[in-house]
């Protein structure tokens, strides 16, 4: 296997990924986390993961590649903004020290 740039930069956002994913289902029943964050934390795990395999897998397939690509950044920010949101809002409602 050769270590390149790509092939780096792959691995690391597929195991961001991989690890969103593992802890939105190791948590979900611990109640440490609400609904819309484990939401977040799925889907910006699954872009992530989405992301990661189209740039490894799909990188000589062109207009496809390059939409499952879109399609996973899309998802993973959207995600990204849900648990920033609710961070904010969780803030924003816990009494000050």
């Amino acid at each position: 296997m050769e270590f390149d740039r790509d092939t780096v930069a792959t691995a690391i956002v597929g195991t961001g990924g991989a690890w969103m994913l593992g802890a939105a289902a190791l948590h979900s029943r611990s109640g440490h986390w609400n609904a819309t964050q484990l939401k977040g934390l799925v889907m910006a795990g699954s872009g992530f993961l989405m992301t990661a395999a189209a740039a490894h897998y799909l990188q000589s397939e062109g207009v496809r590649g390059i939409a499952v690509s879109l399609f996973g950044t899309g998802l993973a920010m959207r995600g990204m903004f849900l648990l920033v949101r609710e961070r904010l809002a969780s803030k924003s409602t816990r009494p000050r020290e």
